[in-house]
């Protein structure tokens, strides 16, 4: 579905009509978040365009918010979809009867940071359980050449234990050093879940 025509949220009505509250109470902590993780993420620009939509009482446009900034038109529709990608912020949009042109309403969702903040902690840990998995079922070998990768024991034997990348010799490779280091990541990012669970409910 292209963003023109997200959840179907298109009228015909006159553009002067009465824009649609968007203010929501949140949390000093949650905004805190919100700001950070956008900035860390996104870049500046985006981080600015969220300040904006984030003090807006209403639903604002993007030739607004460029006023605003005094920023290109077309850098603040970037950083809007990238709000939007971001799962951030949503729009809607109205056909300027005088025009014929769509305008597009935005609205911010502050609320929505500690789900993706959840969320991307998930995804990192996923990533590193996988790769934790793979480290302990495998048997490595390297010719110890920097500038060529380790391969699995399959692929040392299907090549006679000769490296393909220069010819060299595949000795065995201990990875107990790396595997130390995943399971402290993964033990540490789970200790860093669980604080921020009990931050989002309230609890010290």
């Amino acid at each position: 579905m292209s963003k023109e025509g997200v959840n179907g949220k298109e009228k015909n009505d006159d553009v002067s009509s009465s824009k649609i509250a968007s203010k929501i109470d949140i949390s000093e902590r949650q905004r805190q978040t919100l700001i950070e993780v956008v900035d860390d993420i996104a870049g500046e620009e985006v981080k600015q365009v969220t300040l904006v939509l984030l003090n807006a009482d209403e639903e604002t446009t993007d030739e607004e918010i460029s006023e605003k900034l005094d920023m290109r038109l077309n850098q603040v529709r970037k950083s809007l979809y990238k709000l939007y990608d971001l799962q951030l912020a949503t729009f809607r949009r109205i056909r300027d009867k005088s025009t014929g042109w769509f305008v597009y309403f935005w609205t911010l969702h502050p609320e929505r940071i500690d789900v993706f903040v959840e969320k991307k902690q998930e995804e990192v840990l996923d990533k590193l359980q996988n790769r934790l998995e793979y480290e302990k079922s495998n048997m490595f070998f390297t010719c110890n050449n920097p500038e060529c990768p380790r391969v699995t024991f399959q692929e040392a034997m299907d090549n006679n234990f000769e490296c393909e990348h220069c010819g060299g010799r595949l000795e065995a490779f201990d990875n107990e050093q790396l595997i130390n280091v995943l399971e402290e990541k993964i033990m540490e990012l789970n200790d860093i879940k669980e604080t921020t669970k009990k931050i989002m409910k309230g609890e010290k």
